[in-house]
């Protein structure tokens, strides 16, 4: 099982759309908030460009990469990938 750690700003519609994603198909995460101590030290050492921020073993991953553009939708392929959900 990944490690999937996610860091949402507030009132960001992207942070609430993976968040969902990740609680409808069960995969455990964990939430930072984004403008927390801990999350300001995390953004400054993995340099988010964008929110939410999201670390999946450790590794930064850029949320427009998980959606299709302009709908603001879940890519489930991608998604799938990005969160090692190919066997399920």
């Amino acid at each position: 099982m990944k490690s999937i750690t996610i860091l949402p700003a507030k009132g960001c519609r992207r942070s609430r759309k993976i968040m969902k994603y990740l609680q409808d198909n069960r995969i455990p995460f964990q939430r930072i908030e984004l403008d927390s101590k801990e999350g300001m030290h995390l953004k400054d050492e993995y340099n988010f460009l964008a929110s939410p921020g999201i670390l999946v073993d450790g590794v930064s991953i850029n949320p427009f990469d998980l959606f299709i553009r302009p709908e603001c939708r879940i890519d489930e392929q991608k998604a799938r990938l990005i969160f090692d959900l190919q066997g399920e």
